[in-house]
């Protein structure tokens, strides 16, 4: 429940050890899912909570930190893709966190923000309790490749984020330019 928060043990391991143990009959399988979902879900809940109540007013905290354009552009963004980029960053550890957040800030309603969240992370939770589960023999490969993912999904976003930060540095020189052109 704490991932989203920096909790430095990552939910995908958790779940593999939930789905490890109850291959070995330490908890019953629906209890473990269950136990497991609750604690993706509500963890998820915690981001989008703080960002609703940090929002994204024109002279708040967050303003000042990315700008009052990009304000705009979150909003924006949040309106068009909101459920895409839920579900996308569902699945990118290192994403969920700022995502949440920012889903929050931009005020998709909490019901919205489960259904689509819940269905994601039922997906996700499902798949790393069954390879905990039915290779439970074998974890040790099974971590190995979830680490290899969680570093390839990571390594994939934070291009993902430097190339989207080159393309506003560049939006707002190209702002700044125009603006010098155009005043006397």
């Amino acid at each position: 429940m704490l991932t989203p928060l920096g909790l430095p043990v990552p939910e995908e391991l958790s779940l593999l050890v939930a789905g490890v143990l109850a291959a070995n009959h330490h908890v019953t399988v629906p209890l473990a899912l269950l136990i497991g979902y609750a604690g993706v879900t509500l963890g998820d809940v915690v981001a989008w909570t703080m960002g609703r109540r940090a929002g994204l007013h024109p002279k708040g905290f967050i303003s000042r930190l990315v700008g009052p354009e990009q304000i705009i552009q979150i909003e924006q963004f949040y309106e068009r893709w909101g459920a895409w980029a839920i579900v996308i960053a569902r699945q990118l550890p290192g994403m969920r966190l700022p995502a949440f957040f920012f889903a929050g800030a931009s005020g998709i309603p909490l019901s919205r923000f489960l259904l689509i969240d819940g269905s994601a992370a039922l997906f996700t939770t499902s798949i790393f309790f069954s390879l905990g589960y039915y290779f439970a023999d074998d974890i040790d490969a099974v971590v190995v490749w979830v680490d290899r993912f969680r570093s390839g999904s990571s390594t994939f976003a934070l291009l993902g984020i430097i190339v989207f930060a080159i393309w506003i540095w560049r939006r707002r020189r190209k702002k700044r330019l125009r603006q010098k052109s155009v005043s006397p």
